[in-house]
Parts: C-alpha cells; structure tokens; sequence
C-alpha cells in the first residue's frame, strides 16, 4: 500500500514537471531556462522523496507548496492554474493540512492571474473546490466497503451465535428432561405414580396403555389429527402400546418433546413385566 502511494506520487509530480517543461517551449529563453530548471528542480526533489521515503517524509508532504505556485507564476500561463488539481486530489486523502494550503494557492494564483476574466476566474475556483471532495471519494468508498464488511461479518456472526444457542439450548432441556425421567423412574412408587408425574411434566390431556397380543412395527406413531403420539412397547411378557394425548397437535413438531415422551414410554417396561391374564387384553390402562 505504501508502495502504491509512493508511486502515485511520482507519477502525478512526473506528469506535472512534463506539463511545464512543454509549456516552457513557447516562452522567451530567458523565462523558459528559468522554468526548465524550477521544473528539473521540482522533479529531481519528487524522485529524492520517492526513493527516499522512510528519511524524508517531511518533503514529500511539503514540497509542492513552495514548487507548484512558483512554477505555475514563472509560466505566465493562466491554465497552468489547473495542475493544482492533480495534486489536491493526491494530497487529500494522505495529507489534508497540505491540500488545504494548495488549494488555498490555488484560489490566490486564479484571482492574481485571471483579475480581468471573472467568468474564467469562477470556472477555474469551482474545479478548484472540486479537487478535496473528488480526492474524498476513494476515503468514502473505503469506508462504506469496510461498513459492509463488518455488517456481513457481524450477520454472519449472529446468525452462527443462533444456530449454536439454539443447540446448546435443545441440548440443555434434553438433559434437563432425561434427568427428570430417570430421577422419576426411580423415585416413583409404581407405573402409575411415573406417568402422573410425566403427564404434569409435559402437560397432557392423558396417557393410556392399551395391552396388545403382537406388534409387527415397532415405530413410533403420530397421529396429527388427533394430538397423538403412540409408543409400541415390548415388555418381558408380551407387548402394549402406550398413547400420549397432548394439548395441541403442533407439540408432535417438537423433536425434543417427542423423543422425550418416546424414552418415558419406554421406561414402562421397568414397572410392568406384561399382561398375562387373557381379559386383561381387552382393557386399557388410563392416566388422566
């Protein structure tokens, strides 16, 4: 970057210099070897600071101060008012102090130069005043390019922050809620002091364990009509399903909830062994 500038320097100071030095070749011989020389000057002082930048970092800020107005009056010509713009505009961004003075000797030299020509004099202070905000502009654009930056990384950010709470938080009530199940396996009297806790637990309308012969699929069922979820259970001596009825049909979209109810039904089995007694298949077992 530093490099960069160093040569955006050089290369403006470089065309400026030619701009005399063809501007020198309608002059008498006298002026022109007057303004030859302040311009070989000018140039070699530019290619001093380019090259030795990190040393004298003082003249490449200064040095087209004294230079450029004398250069500009030593022409005699009105127009050459105009190479002010050039360096205003590389100035403003780096050093704004030194635009300022340019531009400042700018509008001096105009109003000496074109006292007689108003509507030139105008003309000439408007694009003067154009430079500093035209060398803002690549300052602007910076800016806004990093304020986009750093909005698209603080959305990606966020939206990451999202995600990760979201999980830390499904995983957080996962082990809260197992931790309630085994605590209440343990701590309950029998199967049906477990699913009275549960069924406050989770809020349902109701839990029934329905007794069954066989089960072929095992996989848990959802009836979204209903607001039911059912839980096929193997136990030691034969099979049930057990039938979770929740307030709304939308709970059966929570995963958490679900696979919850799923391992609760499950621990069924470390309360009953089975249904052995024939009648005792015909009836239904219900909470709630």
């Amino acid at each position: 970057m530093r490099k960069m500038i160093k040569e955006v320097f050089l290369g403006v100071r470089f065309l400026v210099s030619l701009y005399f030095l063809l501007i020198s070749f309608s002059l008498e011989p006298q002026a022109r070897g007057i303004l030859v020389i302040s311009t070989a000057l000018y140039f070699s002082f530019s290619l001093l600071a380019y090259l030795k930048y990190e040393k004298i970092k003082l003249l490449n800020k200064l040095l087209d101060l004294p230079f450029l107005p004398a250069l500009v009056i030593l022409s005699g010509t009105p127009t050459s008012v105009y190479t002010f713009l050039p360096l205003i505009v590389v100035h403003t961004p780096r050093h704004p102090w030194v635009a300022t003075f340019l531009l400042a000797e700018g509008i001096g030299i105009s109003a000496y130069m074109l006292v007689t020509e108003p509507i030139n004099l105008f003309s000439t202070l408007i694009l003067l005043l154009s430079a500093p905000i035209s060398g803002m502009i690549p300052d602007f654009i910076s800016t806004i390019r990093k304020d986009r930056d750093s909005m698209k990384k603080l959305r990606s950010s966020y939206r990451k922050f999202l995600h990760d709470f979201a999980k830390w938080e499904r995983d957080r009530r996962e082990m809260e809620t197992l931790r309630f199940i085994l605590e209440s396996s343990v701590n309950s009297k029998d199967y049906n002091d477990f699913l009275q806790k549960v069924k406050e637990r989770f809020k349902l309308k109701s839990i029934r364990i329905v007794p069954k012969r066989n089960i072929e699929d095992f996989s848990v069922l959802k009836d979204k009509d209903k607001g039911l979820l059912v839980v096929p259970l193997r136990l030691e001596e034969g099979y049930a399903v057990i039938i979770f009825e929740l307030e709304s049909p939308f709970q059966l979209n929570d995963d958490v909830l679900v696979s919850m109810l799923e391992k609760s039904g499950r621990m069924i089995s470390l309360f009953i062994a089975g249904f052995e007694e024939d009648n005792s298949l015909e009836k239904s077992i219900k909470i709630g």
